[in-house]
């Protein structure tokens, strides 16, 4: 993962370039409004996609690295499948100038929000929008002439169309803590998450290698992975470290469907006893407050609950169940397999 980090930082200075070239290049190349344009991009891009763990495409270059050993050499095709890789950071960080925007957040990777940036505000969302609306303009400079390179494209819209599905489900789900069950939340998850962050990175690395088949048997295991991540995060959210995670977590104050909160729910409605009525109307009456003594009523209802060492329990024991489905991967894609078991094994006990 660390040599395709590296390829994918490489990657990522040329599709910058690609990045603000086809922008620009909507514009007369003689106005002052072609050069406002390639500043702004040049920002953009250097303040939202440079600057993450790039785990989407180290995904997908590691798994074209399996699927095809030629391409273990640093060759100019490499560089093309790893520049075409890169543009899911760009798919990234177009989710999340948007999520900052809808869930009110302060800080991402350390810095102030995009759209909290002086002289940004809303026009974020447009930004966004550029972002996205371009990828696949510098996908088809990536690699020119691809077989596949249509097949690349429409995977892109249909994972788009299953994201922004899964925020749908994520926005609908605030404050209404009567749907937070393990069934809204495995679905949001699949939607919002799973698909996007690692069946996606997947099924580009696939496409781009012309394996055309076992998709299905894939999207099963990289839903599962994706599950673990999402309930990481959700654990981190809380229980992180900001200056590790770099944002300050707001899904209590914001009212989220998450793992924890979906867990909490579950053990005191499971055993009223227990736990009592008034510790369930507690969590009822302070959940989504942002009132800082109802936040950390719901942590010490948390804490009571033993929340924290539940999680890590369920980490070491999913983790070892999508191992077990990793092994099950049909031996005519087993190349896949040493690629997502070492993904797993990264994704344990993360702290960020």
């Amino acid at each position: 993962m660390f040599a395709s980090r590296k390829l994918v930082e490489t990657a990522l200075g040329e599709v910058k370039k690609k990045f603000v070239r086809v922008v620009a290049a909507k514009l007369p190349a003689d106005g002052m409004e072609y050069d406002l344009v390639q500043y702004r991009c040049r920002n953009l891009f250097d303040n939202t996609v440079i600057g993450g763990k790039y785990s989407r495409a180290s995904l997908c270059v590691d798994t074209i690295r399996a699927l095809q050993p030629h391409l273990r050499d640093e060759t100019q095709e490499l560089q093309a499948v790893c520049e075409a890789a890169a543009t899911l950071e760009i798919i990234q960080s177009f989710y999340l100038i948007a999520d900052d925007i809808m869930d009110n957040s302060e800080t991402r990777r350390g810095k102030p929000c995009w759209f909290r940036r002086e002289g940004v505000g809303m026009s974020a969302i447009n930004d966004a929008f550029i972002m996205d609306s371009f990828v696949e303009d510098i996908l088809r400079l990536a690699l020119p002439g691809h077989v596949n390179l249509d097949r690349l494209c429409e995977a892109y819209r249909k994972s788009k169309q299953k994201t922004l599905i899964g925020q749908f489900l994520d926005t609908s789900s605030v404050n209404q803590i009567s749907s937070f069950t393990w069934d809204r939340y495995e679905l949001m998850v699949e939607n919002k998450t799973s698909h996007y962050t690692v069946f996606h990175p997947i099924q580009m690395a696939l496409i781009i290698s012309d394996v055309l088949a076992y998709h299905g048997s894939v999207k099963k295991v990289a839903y599962q992975i994706g599950f673990l991540f999402q309930s990481q995060d959700d654990f981190l959210d809380v229980y992180g470290d900001p200056k590790i995670t770099g944002k300050i977590g707001t899904d209590i104050q914001d009212g989220k469907c998450t793992w924890l909160a979906v867990r909490a729910l579950q053990k005191m409605h499971k055993t009223p006893e227990k736990w009592g009525a008034k510790l369930i109307e507690e969590f009822k009456t302070s959940f989504g407050s942002v009132d800082p003594e109802k936040v950390e009523k719901i942590k010490r209802i948390y804490d009571e609950l033993q929340l924290k060492q539940e999680f890590r329990r369920f980490e070491k024991h999913f983790s070892g169940e999508i191992k077990k489905s990793i092994s099950e991967i049909p031996d005519v894609i087993n190349p896949l397999r040493p690629v997502l078991d070492g993904f797993v094994t990264k994704l344990v006990n993360r702290n960020a």
